[in-house]
């Protein structure tokens, strides 16, 4: 592990205090695997070993050169602290079909359990990838949730691989003392610290709310029967296919999923849901590296009009925005922010320990992160399309990502238990409709 003694270590870096945003999202990584995947592929592949070149890239990036010290008892927040890159950041491996990479995703070790923050995988020579004449190259970024959020992680595989300057250099401001004082200190604090999040939380209470949530839906099957194996899969097309009648590309995709879940779940179709990730607009300090919340979105399934559809959903999407972004939910957030280290540790403990739901704000979780301009390249060859596969729950055994890069839109489907079994007629009904 590097030097945390507060001191500027390697290059001029400093160490610095986790925000709790992405403390919480570390400590969630304990219990329940949250590792994020950003898959790119690359046509024409030459038999240049990429390593130097994703190292030499790497070096350049700021957010690949930390590691984290955890503080004693989770009596402080955990520290980001300079680290050089490891030995084993990229493994590679020859060969295989493109449905051979999908599963071999499924079954990648999470980093926590290595204590490692991001890895590359790259795979050559795989036969069959979408939109690649003859074989292809893969590039798998797994990184850490607590390093980013969706678009955060997006800027950061942009930079491995080669779409610009590194991105998001830290503000945040350095540390010197040792972390056994600091948790001795936080923990002599607890008490204050609790009352100060409490006196948050009320006057938060006594402001009132901007505007109810969506209620929730009943479970389906994609609820609450999480385990067992797990099945990756995706669909790129056209990002136009996705943009009928001017909708947006996540707008779109809703309005398509609306079409296949209810048939697919067995459920009304005015119980469609999705719980929608929604980027924030965040002037917390020091700024945290996770900005996004889930919304509950109603599909309208039962408006046959696909115009319609997508005009209701983009209303709803808009008015989630705005009460994420209201001052009440603001305060709200600063409010979580103020409570102890500890009891920020204990919560994602206990959150991991929940029963399955018996109601859920949308059926499925729905990530949608535009990852640029089609520009990157990896040993000679180019950016084809990009994907993602958001992590499972116990609420949800059927998650989507929808990313798109240049003019390609993928779809990606996570699923285990008896969704998996089932996912490849689902993936058929997603291509008729977006076919």
């Amino acid at each position: 592990m590097p030097s945390t003694d507060g001191k500027q270590v390697g290059g001029g870096a400093s160490v610095y205090s986790m925000a709790p945003a992405d403390a919480a999202m570390y400590w969630a990584g304990r219990y329940h695997a949250n590792d994020q995947f950003l898959l790119f592929a690359f046509d024409a592949p030459s038999a240049v070993d990429p390593i130097p070149e994703i190292r030499r890239r790497a070096a350049a990036v700021p957010d690949l050169h930390l590691d984290v010290r955890e503080a004693p008892g989770d009596l402080d927040f955990p520290r980001w602290t300079p680290a050089q890159i490891r030995d084993d950041a990229i493994v590679t491996s020859t060969g295989g079909e493109w449905a051979d990479v999908l599963a071999s995703i499924a079954h990648i070790e999470p980093l926590h359990a290595s204590r490692a923050l991001w890895r590359v995988h790259v795979i050559d020579a795989v036969a069959g990838v979408p939109r690649v004449d003859g074989l292809g190259r893969i590039a798998i970024l797994q990184i850490s949730h607590a390093l980013g959020d969706g678009r955060r992680v997006s800027a950061i595989a942009r930079s491995l691989f080669g779409g610009g300057p590194a991105p998001f250099p830290s503000d945040a401001p350095a540390v010197v003392d040792d972390p056994r004082v600091a948790a001795m200190r936080s923990a002599m604090l607890i008490g204050p610290h609790l009352a100060r999040a409490t006196a948050r939380g009320l006057s938060v209470w006594a402001a009132g709310d901007p505007g109810p949530e969506r209620a929730d839906v009943p479970i389906t099957r994609a609820n609450g029967v999480i385990g067992g194996d797990r099945a990756l899969r995706t669909l790129t097309v056209p990002a136009q296919r996705l943009r009928s009648g001017g909708a947006s590309v996540t707008v779109g995709a809703l309005v398509g999923l609306a079409d296949v879940l209810p048939a697919f779940l067995g459920a009304p179709r005015r119980d469609a849901s999705a719980e929608l990730t929604v980027a924030l607009d965040d002037d917390r300090r020091p700024p945290p590296r996770n900005s996004f919340q889930n919304v509950g979105i109603g599909l309208h399934a039962h408006v046959r009009d696909r115009r319609r559809r997508a005009e209701s959903i983009a209303d709803e999407i808009a008015r989630a925005r705005t009460r994420a972004s209201s001052p009440v939910r603001v305060a709200s957030r600063r409010a979580a922010d103020s409570a102890p280290a500890v009891l920020a540790a204990a919560a994602a403990r206990l959150t991991a320990d929940v029963p399955p739901p018996t109601s859920v704000s949308g059926w499925t979780v729905v990530s949608s992160v535009n990852r640029g301009a089609a520009d990157l390249t990896l040993g000679g060859g180019r950016v084809r399309f990009t994907a993602g596969f958001p992590a499972l729950s116990k609420a949800h055994a059927l998650t989507h990502g929808v990313h798109g890069i240049g003019d390609a839109v993928t779809i990606s489907v996570h699923a285990s238990g008896p969704i998996a079994a089932d996912v490849d007629g689902y993936m058929e009904a997603l291509a008729c409709v977006f076919g």
